[in-house]
């Protein structure tokens, strides 16, 4: 649960100036367009305080992202799992548990669509660093590397996903890391 004084709700247009500044401060070179974010707003919930918007978070419900994974048993091609496309929180606001209370709304919707996993691909403001608190905060919501497919050209991201069931009947593959040092015996 976020912080007192942090309240969540959907973005408005309005939001922009505010939104755009924050995804620049904190997704370094990559640009937030007034006509993506106006694209975004259906799906798209703010943190605000004190009439400041200090975290965004945009995802859609009805992604095909699925197919860029190895999933057993293979789904029916009009299976969807949410994808979380951006989560970002002014550093000035992190730790006070506003990115937690937004990822626990969107999960929430997730669940709401009928859907029983989540994936997403995090990219951190600074790609030589920034991956170990981001594993450290989806880890702690219980999200797991996952296994892709090569054809999809994503080789070398990291992606990651959760079930929000206990028993989904489609599993998507976990990566499975070997962490033997070659050349040791």
């Amino acid at each position: 649960m976020a912080s007192p004084g942090i309240d969540m709700r959907p973005a408005t247009a309005d939001d922009y100036p505010a939104a755009a500044e924050l995804y620049r401060q904190v997704a370094r070179g990559r640009e937030l367009s007034r006509a993506q974010f106006t694209a975004w707003l259906d799906t798209t919930t703010v943190a605000v305080t004190h009439g400041d918007v200090v975290g965004l978070c945009h995802g859609n419900h009805t992604s095909a992202t699925w197919q860029s994974f190895v999933v057993e048993p293979e789904p029916p091609l009009e299976w969807r799992c949410s994808y979380l496309d951006t989560l970002v929180v002014a550093r000035s606001h992190r730790g006070h548990g506003v990115g937690a209370a937004l990822l626990e709304q969107f999960l929430d919707a997730a669940r709401a669509a009928g859907n029983t996993w989540v994936v997403l691909r995090p990219v951190p403001a600074d790609p030589r660093e920034g991956f170990d608190e981001l594993l450290a905060f989806y880890g702690a919501a219980g999200f797991v590397p996952l296994r892709h497919r090569l054809i999809h050209g994503l080789t070398n991201a990291l992606v990651l996903g959760r079930a929000l069931v206990a028993r989904p009947d489609h599993v998507v593959r976990p990566l499975e890391v070997d962490a033997t040092v070659p050349g040791a015996r």
